[in-house]
Formats: C-alpha cells, sequence, structure tokens
C-alpha cells in the first residue's frame, strides 16, 4: 500500500470515524490506514487531542480497544433546544443494584444474579437490554449452556467510562464485618432431641393396638 503522509492518514481517520457511526476497533483502521495498530491509535488520540483543544463540536472517544466519533457535550444545550429534550437514562434503585452486580461481575449470567439479590431480577435484566446498557457475552460452558451477560458501549458512554477497568474498586470487607454477619442457624439433628421430647411407652400411637 502506498506510504501517505501523516496529515493525510489523519484525514481518513476522521472520514472513517465519521462515517462509521459506531465504534470502530484499531485492528480496522490499522488496515485501512495501512500502519500499526499503535500507529493507528497514535493518529487517532492525535485528532481526538485536536478536536478536544479546539471545542469542536464533534469528539472522539475511547471504548476498550476501539473509537467512536460523536456530538462534543459541551453543545448538548444547543442540541436540546433544536430536538426539544435531551435524551436521558434513568435507573431506578433495582435497576441501578442490577447494573452494578453485572458489571462487577461479568460475564454473569441470569441466576447468578439472582443468588445474589435473593429475589428474581429477570424483568429488570430484560429492561436494562432494551436500553442498551447490557448485552449478551456468549453461553457458559455448563449444562444447559446459560446464557451471559456484559455491559455494553453504551453503559461505558451513560457513565462517562473508557474502559470497565476505570470503575471504582469495591472495598474489601472489613474483619469487624465478617465477625458481625449473622449466619444461618443449622436445623437441630433429630437424632439429638432430649428424652422429654421422646414419645413415652404410654403414648397413644395412631393405628397401634391395645393390651
Amino acid at each position: 500500500m502506498e506510504k501517505r503522509c501523516p496529515a493525510r492518514n489523519r484525514n481518513i481517520a476522521e472520514a472513517l470515524l465519521f462515517a462509521a457511526g459506531e465504534p470502530v476497533s484499531r485492528k480496522d483502521l490499522a488496515k485501512v490506514l495501512g500502519v500499526s495498530e499503535q500507529e493507528a491509535e497514535s493518529i487517532v488520540l492525535d485528532l481526538a487531542q485536536e478536536y478536544k483543544m479546539q471545542d469542536k463540536g464533534m469528539q472522539v472517544i475511547r471504548l476498550e480497544d476501539r473509537f467512536q466519533m460523536t456530538t462534543n457535550p459541551l453543545y448538548y444545550p444547543n442540541i436540546e433546544l433544536l430536538y426539544r429534550q435531551q435524551a436521558q437514562i434513568r435507573l431506578t434503585d433495582t435497576q441501578l443494584e442490577t447494573l452494578a452486580i453485572i458489571a462487577y461481575r461479568q460475564p454473569v449470567t441470569r441466576q447468578e444474579i439472582n443468588d445474589i439479590r435473593g429475589v428474581s431480577s429477570d424483568a429488570v435484566v430484560t429492561r436494562l437490554q432494551e436500553m442498551g446498557l447490557v448485552e449478551e457475552a456468549g453461553r457458559l460452558k455448563a449444562p444447559g449452556r446459560p446464557l451471559l451477560l456484559k455491559t455494553s458501549d453504551a453503559f461505558l458512554k451513560a457513565f462517562k467510562l473508557s474502559s470497565v477497568r476505570e470503575m471504582p474498586h469495591l472495598p474489601e470487607p472489613s474483619q469487624e464485618t465478617l465477625d458481625n454477619l449473622e449466619l444461618p442457624r443449622m436445623p437441630e439433628d433429630s437424632s439429638e432431641k432430649t428424652s422429654s421430647e421422646t414419645k413415652s411407652p404410654e403414648e397413644k400411637v395412631p393405628g397401634e393396638a391395645r393390651d
């Protein structure tokens, strides 16, 4: 492939991201530009920095190893004037709790989510999928082959993250918390009943013949 000047490759990358309308992988960018993946990443990051420094109407964001061109949030109020309302994602406490479980335990099955929450979460998970925040991530290699779930690119954009690795770390439980856990009591062994609970010889048993 012909060797292009840096400015030419930058313009091509800009056109690709604009035309795609969705995240484009670093591998695909490198293939089209005819450069290594590291060079492709450098070109896009330079483009993103240029957009940011000039407060342009568009911005380039990173989603794991992919890049996407989106509207600059600085101009959301102006866009709102055009469309009368700005689309926002509003989550209930239940939806937020379920989404947090998926985000921190992904990939995870519906049953695992149910076990953690202690109630059925099928309806909540389905709603999160409809909102585009959660998507399928293959199947678990186990009996029944249950579906696995993970967070989506929309999740990253909604929470202004470039990667799930940027999520806050969960604090480790303290020893005091572990010591104060109320564990369920084990049922008593029926063989250890006291003699007072044992049936006396004189007690009448249904169906037992009398002397």
